[in-house]
């Protein structure tokens, strides 16, 4: 029963393509019927502008960050606040390719704004101390002037009712939202960007655009993610060089042979005069050079303790953003998938439809014409 189920379906597809090909042909020939396959609806021509603008401000962002940073810690003579710096370096430019390469363009410019709004509010009314101390109003400045020129580019890449929308949208976000820590915390606001616009009776535009400019927006935010991953892994491992070379070791060490150098002077003051001073200077000697040598070797053990501990800790780190960067490549590609598989029914029934409208020109409208002849010629005959 099975084989003749299958010669069934063999039969039944070789005709439909039949019906096709024949389908085809007649299209061919017919002028007024045009059959085209879309491969998307591409984007609006002011959200490619507002995309490329955002990313193009993100680079600038993460650039200008990474420079006020480096600039703290050339400055500050403090390990914490050097640290702090790059700490805020790695979070802020994390938070940024987060914000920025969204797939929705004003999503992605709403973030950006929230996230350097953030920033500026932030820093602004933490105290030195909490900061970066002396260096602190370093900082300020560039969060103050990366909030002023994302609003500058906000004005330029919307038109004039959408940018008013953003900036109460911008507004009503950070002041519903509290801070997190130095002003840097990744928003992702889709969901909040769409309710909005829903409550002041606009509705959301959800064109992803042509198959092209998919591929092109996966290649930026793929590149982006690279170069945010690849600076914070250089950014960790300076981290890592602060400590250890403000390790505690040439402090004890230094201590240990001033200690040393004191005892062979006494050594040569002494000796001269009495032996038996001597060699009980001798054995405090011995005894402080076995304490050093015991002393280095506890510090050396430390330290390369301390270094295993941070080549795993940033090994963990590389692991989980390089599965994290899969995963979004994952599910963009699922996206991609599927916005394909939901426009293939629609060209399908469009080609069926389009079928029908000729069986029907090409079938019916001759058939009719030769029923009315008929009936025509039918009448002429009867009144003869």
């Amino acid at each position: 029963m099975p084989i003749f189920d299958s010669a069934n379906r063999i039969d039944f597809a070789m005709k439909r393509f039949w019906v096709l090909l024949f389908a085809a042909a007649a299209f061919a020939s017919c002028s007024l019927l045009k059959v085209s396959v879309s491969s998307g609806d591409p984007l609006p021509r002011r959200d490619a502008e507002t995309r490329l603008l955002t990313r193009g401000f993100y680079y600038d962002f993460s650039s200008e960050v990474a420079r006020a940073a480096d600039s703290i810690v050339e400055a500050a003579p403090e390990l914490a606040t050097r640290l702090a710096a790059v700490r805020w370096k790695i979070r802020a430019t994390r938070a940024g390719v987060s914000a920025a390469m969204q797939s929705i363009p004003d999503v992605a410019l709403a973030d950006m704004w929230i996230l350097c709004r953030r920033m500026d509010e932030g820093f602004a009314a933490m105290p030195d101390s909490l900061l970066f101390g002396a260096q602190s109003d370093l900082a300020r400045a560039t969060a103050a002037r990366l909030d002023g020129r994302i609003g500058r580019l906000a004005r330029q890449a919307l038109t004039g009712e959408r940018y008013e929308l953003m900036v109460r949208f911008v507004e009503r976000f950070v002041r519903e939202h509290p801070l997190a820590e130095q002003g840097v915390e990744p928003a992702n606001t889709t969901l909040a960007w769409i309710e909005f616009l829903r409550e002041q009776g606009v509705e959301a535009d959800h064109t992803t655009g042509t198959i092209a400019e998919v591929i092109a927006d996966i290649n930026d935010r793929l590149s982006g993610q690279t170069h945010q991953l690849a600076n914070s892994v250089g950014w960790s491992k300076e981290m890592l060089e602060m400590e250890l070379r403000q390790d505690s070791l040439h402090v004890q060490l230094g201590a240990q042979l001033d200690s040393l150098e004191r005892d062979f002077g006494r050594l040569v003051l002494v000796a001269e005069h009495l032996p038996e001073i001597s060699d009980r200077i001798m054995m405090g000697l011995n005894s402080e050079v076995a304490q050093l040598v015991d002393t280095m070797n506890a510090l050396v053990d430390n330290a390369f303790v301390d270094f295993g501990r941070q080549r795993e800790a940033l090994q963990g780190y590389v692991t989980q953003e390089r599965q994290a960067l899969v995963g979004q490549l994952r599910r963009t590609a699922e996206e991609l998938l599927a916005s394909t598989m939901d426009a293939v029914p629609g060209i399908v029934g469009r080609v069926l439809l389009y079928v029908v409208l000729a069986l029907v020109v090409l079938v019916g409208g001759p058939f009719a014409l030769g029923f009315w002849l008929g009936g025509v010629r039918q009448k002429l005959k009867t009144k003869n």
